[in-house]
Formats: structure tokens, sequence, C-alpha cells
């Protein structure tokens, strides 16, 4: 094995480099749901719509928002013109996208959402009048706690972005069903078949959906297990993403996702839409670990652009499940010296594994690659890339150094390797060539069915998912509801951002949730994560945006994030009245936001 240049534009996304990296090795995007052959999703930052509308090589998506003096865009783009449309004018930033995956009798109750404990002369009433959606997979509509007392659905709409594509499909792909198609599918014997909603891996048409767990714990109703949610009147809509925009061939086939980023920001544009003027909360119950960690990745700007758009409107994120996976790193390198970092590939790499280190743009770093016998392969300077090779010419190892990324002028390096990689402990050693600050974060890719991780001894810290570090959204960590002392999840990821800010927001019940089991009617069944904690805070949010509305009262999304956060309980479990780096700023108290709603009526 050697290291050797790469012969690919530098100056661009890691993941757009081994994409086209990928290609020039003759490999071959699959159609998806919303891509063709040999296209790829990207979310980018441009300064004339209209201009990049127009452009031949370019099929565009959703406009999301205006960002920066820019606007926020999604499409698709041939990987012949990825170099091209990177350095077009008025293209700030393009980003691939990103695969997601996924991270109540106890939970109502404790958090302080229960009809005896809310305060008197509340007019939450349940969530009425709220819309919450959901980007998950798999909502069982049928389920007795997702229709009303008449028989008709709450959802008013469903879009399967993996779904048939019709006409009307929102951003060209998938299929939309209204609350009307619904409900025709729920006279029929077989609900299921009559709307033909699946049969995607994790979808109503198997037990134990994720997505129906999480609608159930924010807006079940408990008219077929017996016990609603936090905001069991709020209407529902929900998007199930398509399984991937970056779909290789063969062996190279990326492992199983909960749809990717740019998807994401094209179900969020498309359930804001469908909310229009009436109060919307979305809950996202996916993420990942990659990317910057400060706020600036094109995703979270996004989600802040669309939460800031209009009142009334707030995005809700899972914290992760990383803290105890030793996906992160972090450290200084000092001038004229270096820092090894020792990544622990496992015997049976299944899909790509991934690394990112970021650090500031003042300073300029070279990378070392060393084998686990100690072999150096070579080095990887700030502005270039680089390939490992096999004997027999097959790429092992790529490597991407960019300089300067657009949206926060930090260098990030991106180590991406394939299953052929023998296992052990690979070194990478940052060497300091110019040193003005130094720190440097890192983090290992999710890859759920052989995931590597650094050597002992594991820094869990700033381990919260690549989307949660946002400044406008709210973000959840996990406790244990069942014990008297409410101790931390284990797994739950833990704050700060990169850039310091106090992030997760608040913590709720995610351990051993009992929810609607899909495909069961009635039935329940037990998950655990900060994906079912972050569902109770949504329907909290739903619950305060009902009362907002009721009362006359505008929330911005400022004002909505510091009443939540506010109104949190800190003992137990921190003790401090202050922010906890893993619950946040205590756990969330349904009873409390309503009275500092009724507070601001004057009530």
């Amino acid at each position: 094995m050697y290291l050797d240049d790469a012969d690919i534009y530098p100056d661009m996304d890691p993941r757009l480099q081994q994409a086209l990296d990928r290609r020039g090795r003759g490999l071959r995007t699959v159609a998806t749901a919303s891509s063709s052959a040999d296209e790829i999703g990207v979310v980018a930052l441009v300064e004339d719509v209209d201009a990049w509308t127009a452009r031949s090589d370019v099929r565009p998506g959703a406009v999301v928002g205006e960002v920066d003096r820019a606007w926020l865009v999604t499409a698709r783009v041939p990987l012949t013109r990825l170099e091209r449309v990177r350095r077009a004018d008025g293209v700030r930033s393009l980003k691939p996208a990103q695969p997601l995956h996924p991270v109540l009798q106890a939970t109502v109750p404790e958090i302080e959402a229960d009809p005896p404990a809310l305060p008197a002369g509340t007019l939450a009433a349940g969530g009425a009048g709220v819309l919450v959606g959901f980007v998950d997979s798999g909502a069982d509509f049928a389920h007795r706690n997702l229709i009303r007392p008449d028989g008709s659905t709450r959802l008013v709409a469903l879009w399967h972005q993996d779904g048939p594509s019709t006409q009307d499909s929102p951003f060209g792909y998938g299929k939309r069903y209204s609350a009307r198609d619904i409900d025709l599918a729920l006279s029929q014997p077989d609900p299921y078949a009559a709307l033909g909603y699946g049969p995607a891996p994790d979808s109503p048409t198997r037990r134990g959906s994720h997505g129906t767990h999480v609608v159930d714990i924010a807006t079940g109703n408990g008219k077929g297990s017996g016990v609603p949610g936090v905001a069991p009147a709020a209407d529902i809509a929900f998007v199930d993403p398509a399984v991937s925009d970056i779909v290789w061939e063969g062996v190279d086939v990326v492992g199983s996702s909960f749809g990717d980023s740019v998807q994401l920001l094209e179900a969020l544009r498309f359930l804001f839409d469908e909310a229009g003027d009436t109060p919307c909360v979305v809950n996202i119950s996916l993420g990942t670990n990659g990317g910057p960690h400060d706020g600036s990745s094109l995703v979270e700007k996004g989600i802040d652009a669309l939460v800031a758009e209009r009142p009334g409107r707030a995005v809700v994120i899972a914290a992760s499940n990383s803290f105890d996976d030793g996906i992160h790193a972090a450290g200084t390198v000092p001038a004229g010296g270096s820092v090894d970092l020792r990544w622990v590939l496992p015997e049976s790499i299944s899909a790509q594994g991934e690394l990112e280190v970021w650090y500031a743009g003042t300073d300029r770093f070279r990378a070392e690659l060393i084998t686990p016998g100690g072999q150096s392969l070579g080095s990887v300077a700030l502005g270039a890339n680089g390939r490992v090779r096999a004997d027999d010419g097959t790429t092992l190892l790529f490597v991407s150094h960019r300089r300067a990324d657009p949206n926060n002028g930090d260098n990030v390096l991106g180590v991406f390797v394939e299953d052929r990689l023998p296992a052990g402990t690979w070194t990478i050693r940052l060497h300091g060539e110019q040193v003005a600050d130094g720190g440097y974060h890192a983090w290992i890719e999710r890859n759920d069915a052989s995931q590597s991780s650094f050597a002992e001894p594991h820094d869990g810290s700033h381990t919260l998912g690549s989307i949660s570090c946002g400044r406008l959204s709210l973000v959840v960590g996990s406790y244990d509801a069942h014990k008297p002392g409410k101790p931390l999840s284990f797994f739950s990821s833990a704050g700060p951002t990169r850039d310091g800010r106090q992030k997760p927001e608040i913590s709720a019940p995610g351990h051993a949730v009992l929810a609607a089991h899909s495909r069961t009617g009635t039935g329940v069944t037990q998950k655990s994560g900060t994906s079912m904690a972050a569902p109770a805070v949504t329907g909290v949010v739903a619950l305060v945006l009902a009362e907002a509305a009721a009362r006359g009262v505008v929330l911005d999304a400022g004002t909505l994030r510091r009443i939540v956060t506010e109104s949190g309980r800190s003992d137990p479990p921190t003790g401090t009245g202050g922010w906890d780096d893993r619950y946040g700023s205590g756990r969330v108290d349904a009873a409390d936001a309503l009275r500092a709603v009724q507070k601001l009526d004057g009530g």
C-alpha cells in the first residue's frame, strides 16, 4: 500500500471529493426515489435562485430560505458536473446529501403533562389547533392511537418520499397522501394495502416501526393503548424519508439509513408549508456524527431559517446516542510538534468508514497516515488530497484535506475507508506546521453495522448529532424516568457545541419508553434512545403553542426556547440550577412551561 495524490478538485467538500473519487473508479450511483442514476443530492448556498435554477445541470428541489444574505436550496446534480457547479459564479457553498439514522406511561406524568398536573385555567386543550410534524420512518395510520373517536384519521398529510411518484409529488418525487386518502383506506378490510403505503424496510407493514413509536409519545390519544401522549388533540403530519440519495451499486451500498440531509430539508419545507399560519412544531429523531458541530452546516442553517420564517414554529431534535461510543476526540497540536489520533477499525468493516477532523482556519496541519504495523504511508498537506491503493490498484482509503470551509472558515480533514482496509489501530498523525490556535475536534461517522472508534480513553464530550448544533432548534437529552434519581441514559450524548454554546437545551424520559406498536392496532412496545426523549419535548412545545394561540400570545423562536429551557427542573438531576452538558437546563416541565405562557398574557 502507498499514499499518492488524487487528481480531484481539492477546494470542495470532502464528501463530494470522495464521491468523485468513487466515480473515477467506475462505480455508479443507482437511481433512488428522488435521484436518477449518477446524480447526487446537494444542499447549496447561492446568491441568485433564478440563476441557479436556470442551469441545465441543476435539477432544483426546495428553496429552504434566506441565510447569510443568500438563499439555501436543495437540488440534484450529475456527478460529472459537480466541479463545474461548485465553481460557478454565485455558488457560495455546496454540500452533498448525508445519510441520517434513527436515534409512556411514565413519560406523561413525569414531565407534568397529564391534565391534573397542568395549571388552573390552561387553554392548551391537549394541543388542539397545533400541527405536529414528524420526519421519521413508518407511521402506522391504522393504530387506534392515531385515529379520532369517529374513526377518521388524525393525519392531515403523509408524504412517503420513497412512494410512487405522481403529478403532484412534492418536489417531484414520492407520494403525498391526504387525510381523505387515509380515511378511505381505513374503511377497507386491509387499510395498508388499500393505501399502498410501504413496503419500506421500517414501515407500517412490519411491527415495531420507529416513527409510530415516536408519534405516539408526542401526540397519541390513547384510544387504543389506554395511555395518551403529551399532546393528544394535536393534528399530525408525517414525512417518511426515502432510503438514501447516496446509494452505490454492489458492495459499495451505504449502510441502512432513514433518509438524508437533502431530503430532510425538503421534508421540513413540506411540513411548514402544510401548516401555513397554523402553529407548528416538527420532531426529528434522526442524526449522524460528522460535521463541524458549530451550527454552520447548511442543514442547520436551513432549519434555523425555516423556524425564523414566522412565529409559532419550532424544531425539536434528538441529541443522539453516542456518548458511550468513543466517536469523539479533541486536543491541541503544538507548533512544530505532532499529535496522534488512534483510530480502531473492526475486523469486518461493513460499508464505508469515515473520520473528520475540524480545526481553525488560521492553522495549517499536515496529516500523516500510519498503518497498524507502524508503516508510514505518507502525508497529505492542507489544500491537497490523496488515496491509498492496494497492490492491485484498488483504492482502500481516500483523504481530503480542505482549506477554509466556506461556511465557517475552518479547515477539515476527511478520511474515508473501504471495507478491504486491514483492521487494527490506524494512526493519523497531525503535524503542526503553522499554529495560531492548535485546537482540533475529530468525529467518527456512525456505522451501525460495524462501528469503529478512537482508542481508549474515550472522550464523550461534544458528541451531539451533526444536525443538533443549530441556534434555533431545541435539542433533547435522555434520562430514565422509571428510577427515583432520574439518572441519565448511558447513551445520551453530551454538549457543548464546538463553538461553546450550551446544547442540549433540555432532557426528557427516553429510557425504556412504552408507546404504540405498529401493526397491532392497540398494542405498545418498549424502545430507548434520545429518539424517544425528543417527542416528549415536541408534545410539550405543542401544548405551549396551543396555550399561546388561545391567549393571543405571539411566540417567536427565541421566546419559545426560553420558555422551555427556563421551566426545566434541575433538582434532580443537576442540582445546580445551571446548565449540564447532558441534562441541558434540566428535565422538561409542561406545567411550568404553560404557566410561563400565562404570565406573558398577564394571567
